[in-house]
């Protein structure tokens, strides 16, 4: 085979698939992918700090007030005060957000398990050990 850059030209492709898949059903649910990521994060992970909630999503810093202001204003998290450190502000859901959560993760997941289902287990397995050798320089 040759050492073209084919294979970057398909994970781009690849990677545009699924970002419109999940933007369209994730705008089904009435909140922008960004929202949903911070969402997500916090779903799964409880209390974050905008730094950790940061480092696990891939957002752009620079947006994270923006969607921070437009969670808030829904009602879906809280923002509060690090009770030790005044500089630092936690995120967490609040009631409504963790019912919305537990409502449309599971819709979510089922609608990203039928694309990765085309794969076998030992193909998602092995996609998986590929991306993280090319994700980790």
């Amino acid at each position: 085979m040759k050492k073209d850059l084919k294979t970057i030209t398909i994970l781009f492709r690849a990677t545009r698939t699924l970002e419109d898949i999940i933007k369209r059903e994730v705008d089904s649910y009435g909140i922008s992918l960004s929202e949903f990521m911070v969402m997500e994060a916090l779903f799964h992970k409880g209390t974050l700090s905008v730094n950790e909630v940061l480092a696990k999503i891939l957002i752009p810093n620079s947006s994270m007030s923006y969607v921070i202001d437009q969670l808030l204003t829904k009602g879906l998290i809280e923002k509060n005060r690090d009770f030790d450190d005044h500089r630092i502000y936690r995120l967490n859901l609040t009631e409504a957000g963790t019912t919305f959560m537990k409502k449309i993760y599971p819709r979510h997941q089922r609608a990203l398990r039928l694309i990765l289902d085309k794969l076998s287990l030992d193909e998602e397995m092995l996609l998986q050990e590929s991306l993280k050798k090319i994700g980790k320089r």
